[in-house]
């Protein structure tokens, strides 16, 4: 989907010039409980006569040693679930017009990605020249500019329209994040309530 591409160009070269890009990395926050959708899997993976080992426990054990390959696979997801999305707001968009997917966005997207001009090129350059290696110059990086500015613009009328679509549908993601209970050992001192969402663990060093 062209939604996918425009975002990887963008980043792809706003990475090059170590730029930060204003892509929406999709909006990510999500109300969760301690554990994920896996907590509730009660799939049987491991049998030693009677005792069972289920998914769950697996997971659990497997999310404390490696945090990060949780992480990965659950972004993987985020980034699925916000191309579909886009595709389903699209597509139910579409219909209420009478119109193909296609037509939709010819209108509200392309239609309105504003053109590129020589001097958008020439700003660019000039306002990240700190930010880019001295030997290179604007002819050089007039065509890499060019493009990263195009789709970025197509980015932004992109996510703009899906933005509007996305008020006024119902969209409820249920998909949690990762999360790792912490376990606050009998004398701890604690704040708070222990029912809160969130724990903040704190390390000091008293000397």
């Amino acid at each position: 989907m062209e939604y996918c591409r425009g975002r990887g160009r963008v980043l792809l070269f706003a990475g090059a010039l170590s730029l930060s890009a204003s892509c929406d990395k999709a909006p990510a926050s999500q109300a969760a409980s301690v554990t994920s959708e896996r907590a509730s899997d009660s799939s049987v993976v491991v049998r030693v006569g009677e005792r069972e080992i289920t998914l769950a426990e697996v997971d659990e054990r497997a999310l404390k040693a490696n945090m990060a390959v949780f992480q990965q696979l659950y972004d993987a997801r985020r980034q699925a679930i916000e191309e579909l999305l886009a595709e389903v707001l699209i597509e139910q968009e579409a219909k209420k017009r009478g119109i193909t997917s296609k037509q939709l966005e010819a209108q509200e997207i392309l239609g309105k990605i504003p053109e590129v001009t020589a001097k958008d090129v020439e700003d660019f350059f000039n306002q990240n020249r700190a930010r880019i290696p001295p030997d290179q110059t604007l002819d050089q990086l007039s065509g890499q500019i060019r493009e990263y500015l195009a789709a970025r613009n197509d980015l932004t009328a992109r996510e703009s329209f899906l933005g509007e679509l996305r008020k006024n549908a119902n969209v409820d993601v249920a998909l949690a994040p990762p999360r790792v209970p912490i376990v606050v050992a009998a004398g701890e001192r604690v704040k708070g309530s222990a029912g809160a969402p969130v724990t903040i663990v704190e390390y000091s060093d008293f000397q």
